[in-house]
């Protein structure tokens, strides 16, 4: 049991590589997709910042662990895990803020719009805050980095801090598709498809509760491990919309012959499409995916 809770230097590496990889060559596909369809925006931005923490965390991973557990840390080490709890905090939320600013897009000009911006800078708010807190502390009490293994205890209350947020922010992104979803007719498998798309947040949540309880023990290599699945996982959710919505495009594309399709000219196009009619028209909202 002690093996399959406590991994290797080994398996810490092979975890973090096969993750990642995975994670970077979605999101680069993503950008490019996005970027040939002319369709680049705010969601699209903190994508690319999140997949500049992945390419950083992934190279820091392998240098913080080449020197044992049970070592004197030394200057690279350091600097590696400094990176990693940086970026870390970046990626997560970088991804988090490209699922609100897709939910911004998609929201018609109502209440639920300005939540959705409220929410952003949230969102922003919390990703400074917490990123001046860990370098504030980790800076000042700075004996850890003397110490093997290397690790900066923060308080328990930073990780359940965390948890907390973590939860209240994937649930916002859930409860706010729902209730645009609320207010465009659509069929019941293409509603069911993005929640389920926006639902994927939740399963960040659990993996938050996981690295919440290495991150309050100190674990080092669970530490580290969970932190990056939790973000990996985050980022991949975030890039399922596109890439959902681009399968889904080709996969119906005879059900969605767009060439002979004439949208109005106050149509509001997005990752998705969403027709919002006019005062005078009949009330007929419909939703289109094109990646």
């Amino acid at each position: 049991m002690s093996g399959i809770l406590h991994p290797s230097v080994v398996g810490l590496r092979v975890s973090v590589t096969i993750v990642h990889t995975c994670t970077i060559v979605l999101t680069s596909w993503r950008l490019w997709y996005k970027i040939i369809q002319r369709r680049w925006w705010w969601e699209d931005l903190w994508a690319a910042a999140a997949l500049a923490a992945i390419i950083i965390s992934g190279v820091s991973v392998w240098i913080f662990s080449e020197t044992p557990m049970d070592s004197k840390p030394w200057h690279g080490s350091i600097i590696a895990y400094w990176l990693l709890m940086i970026n870390f905090t970046i990626g997560l939320w970088s991804s988090r803020l490209s699922m609100i600013c897709s939910i911004i897009r998609l929201s018609p000009p109502t209440r639920i719009r300005t939540v959705a911006c409220c929410t952003a800078a949230t969102f922003g708010a919390i990703t400074i805050a917490l990123l001046i807190h860990k370098c504030w502390f980790c800076a000042r009490h700075h004996d850890w980095e003397e110490i093997a293994p290397l690790s900066c205890s923060l308080a328990s209350a930073v990780g359940i801090t965390q948890v907390i947020a973590d939860f209240l922010s994937d649930l916002t992104l859930v409860v706010l598709p729902a209730q645009i979803l609320h207010q465009v007719k659509l069929p019941r498998n293409q509603r069911i498809l993005i929640l389920s798309v926006f639902s994927g947040s939740l399963v960040t949540t659990l993996l938050s509760i996981v690295h919440a309880v290495f991150f309050i023990q100190a674990d080092p290599i669970l530490k580290v491990l969970t932190a990056q699945l939790e973000m990996a996982f985050s980022v991949i959710v975030c890039d399922l919309l596109p890439i959902v919505t681009c399968l889904y495009k080709v996969l119906r594309s005879r059900d969605l012959d767009l060439g002979h399709r004439r949208y109005p000219a106050d149509s509001i196009f997005l990752t998705t499409i969403v027709d919002m009619p006019s005062v005078d028209s009949r009330i007929t909202e419909e939703l289109k995916f094109i990646a």
